[in-house]
């Protein structure tokens, strides 16, 4: 199958940031460290523990982790607003938002970017879309995949960090169905041919490509075939790294050489990088990081991505287990540890 959706690009400017007076990593000069988490829930307990004044609540655990990439990026899965109170409907436990100190909470823990292209970004319609983005701004939280000028949605978010550029796009194949009438103006929606057109127009003008794709089936072991060609798709088009969520659980992990008919599975271990030689890293689902669903084990186990970048449009990368829930913290049990790797690496 190919990439869904159809739609005309529009030539505007990417946003450029500048991280080069970031607090430096403990490594290497050269290298720049991305670390990369799954879904964020700042509604339901969370919220009211921001709203109670703990600010740091979902992060406590973890920060250091993220604080010790040049950049670190999750999927934001709720909106920011000021809702009297409310971090989760009455009437519809799947619809929530985290209050606006939220976005502070992200930038505390070092969170430097954040997806806003996902399902849930328009649960409370387009006016708390609105204060959600204006929230992140004003905490000096990027985001990516939404914009309230229409002209904008796709356009990417460039970080430059020691003297490399970083670009960030996104896309979501779903949207929930509360006031979403004009949702697509607003949030990168379903268009995988206007995505394409993105990177290719980007791809020569950057040193790394990222993607954050929200697509896929809940609770699913695997990713679908639809989802492998759309994702390989991304990666023929120019994309160096899919970072992909929705499942809630984690999958599998692919490296990926541009134009070939047959995908090669990577091995991967725990602490140890493994080296991209021309090739796309497929992240198909990170699962959840700050979420709580403490349905089965893979909903509460999953795992963070350090990707380390040093010659541009190649990724070497680290796994970081992960605890996920109301306060993610780092995975220690060893047999948690094996069954992750076994789950991330099914051709091992």
């Amino acid at each position: 199958m190919a990439l869904v959706g159809a739609g005309v690009w529009y030539a505007v400017n990417p946003v450029t940031e500048d991280f080069t007076d970031k607090q430096p990593t403990q490594n290497i000069d050269s290298e720049i460290v991305i670390i990369v988490g799954g879904d964020v829930n700042m509604g339901r307990q969370t919220g009211q523990k921001i709203l109670a004044g703990e600010i740091d609540y979902p992060f406590l655990n973890i920060a250091e982790v993220l604080k010790s990439a040049d950049i670190a990026f999750v999927n934001l899965e709720s909106q920011l607003a000021d809702l009297n109170g409310e971090t989760q409907s009455p009437t519809n436990e799947y619809r929530f938002a985290g209050p606006p100190e939220g976005a502070q909470s992200l930038a505390n823990a070092g969170i430097d970017i954040v997806s806003v292209a996902n399902n849930h970004m328009w649960d409370y319609g387009k006016a708390r879309l609105e204060e959600t983005l204006t929230n992140l701004n004003n905490a000096g939280v990027i985001y990516v995949g939404a914009n309230m000028d229409p002209t904008q949605v796709w356009t990417p978010k460039i970080i430059e960090v020691k003297g490399k550029k970083v670009a960030f796009l996104a896309m979501t194949n779903l949207l929930n169905g509360y006031e979403n009438s004009g949702a697509n103006e607003f949030v990168a929606f379903q268009n995988g041919s206007r995505l394409v057109a993105e990177i290719q127009k980007i791809k020569d003008e950057v040193d790394w490509v990222i993607i954050s794709l929200h697509s896929g089936a809940e609770y699913t072991a695997n990713p679908s075939s639809a989802m492998v060609q759309m994702s390989h798709d991304l990666i023929d088009a120019g994309a160096d790294a899919i970072l992909a969520g929705h499942p809630h659980v984690p999958q599998r992990i692919e490296e990926y050489t541009a134009g070939s008919s047959s995908p090669s599975f990577t091995k991967v271990s725990e602490g140890e990088g493994i080296k991209n030689q021309s090739k796309g890293i497929i992240f198909y689902s990170l699962g959840n990081f700050a979420f709580w669903q403490p349905f089965d084990f893979w909903t509460q186990h999953s795992f963070l991505a350090k990707l380390k970048l040093t010659i541009p449009h190649q990724v070497e990368y680290e796994i970081v287990p992960v605890n996920s829930g109301w306060q993610p913290s780092v995975l220690t049990d060893t047999d948690a540890i094996q069954q992750l790797m076994t789950r991330l690496n099914p051709e091992s």
